[in-house]
């Protein structure tokens, strides 16, 4: 009987993966996510040296987006732009604007 509800979960487990990796992004959602994301650390100054945990960006997210995909999509878009770089400090990770990409972070924040 425990072999069967192990193999139970593991089913349940493979499907949930699977429809994760289904859900797609709303483009305007996304960007809507990204400009509270720049406003919050242009707000606190985080630029350059000034960094903060990068989890905190999860923050200025309204609470019923915090745990969606769509907040981790915006975070990684960041980084991948070059907007966001990265600084491990203490184990954790932490990020501040790039102050290169000026341009790039007013375009977004505008947009």
């Amino acid at each position: 009987m425990q072999h069967i509800d192990n193999k139970l979960k593991q089913v349940d487990i493979k499907s949930i993966r699977f429809h994760h990796q289904m859900v797609r992004v709303d483009p305007a959602e996304l960007r809507a996510v990204q400009r509270k994301m720049i406003r919050m650390l242009k707000n606190k100054r985080k630029y350059g040296g000034a960094h903060t945990e990068t989890i905190h960006l999860k923050n200025c997210v309204p609470k019923h987006l915090r745990g969606e995909k769509v907040v981790v999509e915006a975070i990684s878009d960041l980084f991948k732009k070059g907007i966001l770089i990265n600084k491990q400090s203490t184990g954790e990770q932490h990020c501040s604007l790039n102050t290169a990409k000026l341009r790039e972070i007013s375009e977004t924040e505008n947009d």
